[in-house]
C-alpha cells in the first residue's frame, strides 16, 4: 500500500537515467532539439517512477568531495555544540539527533553565501568556517541550477510555459544534510518510522538528492515496485517529486514512497538532500489547465505551512498519506 510500513524487498530495476552533463547535452538551452529530448525523459519518468537518476557535471567531482568533507567536520563538532547552537524554527531549520542510527541539519536558503556564513559562524563561533561555508553555498547554487531546469521542463511539458516565473519565486531552498552511523555487523535495519525516514514521501516540490559512496535509498515506483538506488555515475544525484508539485500538477505525475535501509558497512552515510518548498504561507492549487472532465480535480486548496502541521500532527502520523487523507477530494 503506497505510503505504509512497506517492507517488500526491492527488485533488480534500475531507476530512469538522464544525462543533464555538458556533453552532449550542451548549454541545455530551451527549445532545442537536446533540450525537447531530454523534456520528454523528464515527464516520462515522473509518470512512471515520481523520479529518476541525473547527471549533472556542472557539479565537478572535487566539489563533492569537498562538500562531504565538510559534513564530516560538522558533524564531527561536540555534541553539546550541535545541540545548542539551533533553536527549533519553523521548516526544520535546526539540528535533529536520533541516536545511534541518524542526525542532520537543515538550513534555509543555502544558495545565499551571507546564509551559510551566518550559519558557519554560529558553529564554529571564532571566526567561523570559510571551507565548509564556500563548500555548502557552491554545492547549493549549483544544485538549484538543475532543479531550475528540471522544474521548467517539468511546466513546458505540460503546456504551463505561462507559469514558469511565477512557479520560480513561488518556492524557496531548504537544504538538509544527514549522516547515517554505521550499522554492527551482520545486522540490517530500517530507520524506525517516528524520524520521517522510513517509508515517507517528500513534502516539497521536487527533491534533490546526493549520496557519498555508501547506499541505502529505496524508491516505489508507480508499479509499486521497490528500486534500491545504485548510482550509475560519479555525477549522480536523485531528483523525486514530493507532495506539493504532486497537488500542484493534479496528480498528473508520481510522488514516490522511499526509504532508507541501513546495513552492514564499515563506512558512514552522508547525504545532501536540496528541497524545493513552496513558501509557507503560498496557496497549492493546481491550474486550470489541468482541471477537465478526464482529469477532475484531486485535492482542495492548501498552504506549505498547513501540510507540514497536519503531516506531523498526532492524526497525521497515522496516515499512510497525509496529502490525501486531509486534503484530498
Amino acid at each position: 500500500m503506497a505510503g505504509s510500513i512497506n517492507e517488500a524487498p526491492a527488485s533488480d530495476l534500475k531507476l530512469p537515467f538522464i544525462d543533464f552533463s555538458s556533453e552532449p547535452a550542451g548549454d541545455l538551452k530551451q527549445g532545442t532539439p537536446n533540450w525537447d529530448s531530454l523534456k520528454s525523459q523528464v515527464r516520462k519518468a515522473l509518470q512512471d517512477y515520481g523520479c529518476f537518476e541525473a547527471s549533472f557535471d556542472r557539479v565537478p567531482s572535487r566539489l563533492r568531495t569537498d562538500v562531504f568533507g565538510s559534513l564530516e567536520d560538522l558533524f564531527d563538532l561536540p555534541l553539546p555544540t550541535k545541540q545548542g547552537s539551533f533553536p527549533p524554527e519553523e521548516f526544520f531549520q535546526d539540528y535533529l539527533g536520533r541516536p545511534p542510527f541518524f542526525e542532520s541539519f537543515g538550513l534555509n536558503d543555502p544558495h545565499l553565501l551571507d546564509v551559510v556564513q551566518n550559519f558557519s559562524d554560529k558553529l564554529w563561533p571564532r571566526g567561523g568556517n570559510p571551507s565548509f561555508s564556500k563548500n555548502i553555498h557552491s554545492f547549493s547554487k549549483k544544485v538549484s541550477e538543475l532543479d531550475q531546469i528540471v522544474r521548467t521542463m517539468i511546466l513546458e511539458s505540460f503546456g504551463l510555459e505561462k507559469y514558469v516565473d511565477e512557479h520560480m519565486c513561488f518556492t524557496n531552498y531548504h537544504l538538509r544534510v544527514m549522516k547515517y552511523e554505521v550499522i554492527a555487523a551482520s545486522s540490517e535495519t530500517a530507520l524506525d518510522p517516528k524520524t520521517g525516514l522510513k517509508v515517507h514521501t517528500d513534502k516539497s516540490m521536487i527533491s534533490t538528492l546526493c549520496q557519498n559512496e555508501v547506499d541505502g535509498l529505496e524508491l516505489q515506483n508507480k508499479r509499486g515496485e521497490w528500486i534500491k538506488f545504485k548510482p550509475t555515475s560519479h555525477s549522480s544525484f536523485v531528483v523525486l517529486v514530493g507532495d506539493s508539485l504532486h497537488a500542484w500538477l493534479n496528480g498528473r505525475v508520481h510522488c514516490p514512497d522511499h526509504r532508507v535501509w541501513l546495513c552492514e558497512n564499515d563506512k558512514l552515510r552522508y547525504l545532501l538532500g536540496l528541497f524545493t518548498r513552496p513558501k509557507a504561507d503560498n496557496t497549492i492549487k493546481a491550474p486550470e489547465e489541468l482541471i477537465d472532465e478526464q482529469h477532475p480535480l484531486l485535492f482542495k486548496p492548501f498552504t506549505y505551512k498547513q501540510l507540514i502541521a497536519s503531516t506531523f500532527s498526532e492524526a497525521g502520523l497515522k496516515e499512510a498519506s497525509p496529502l490525501r487523507a486531509f486534503y484530498g477530494l
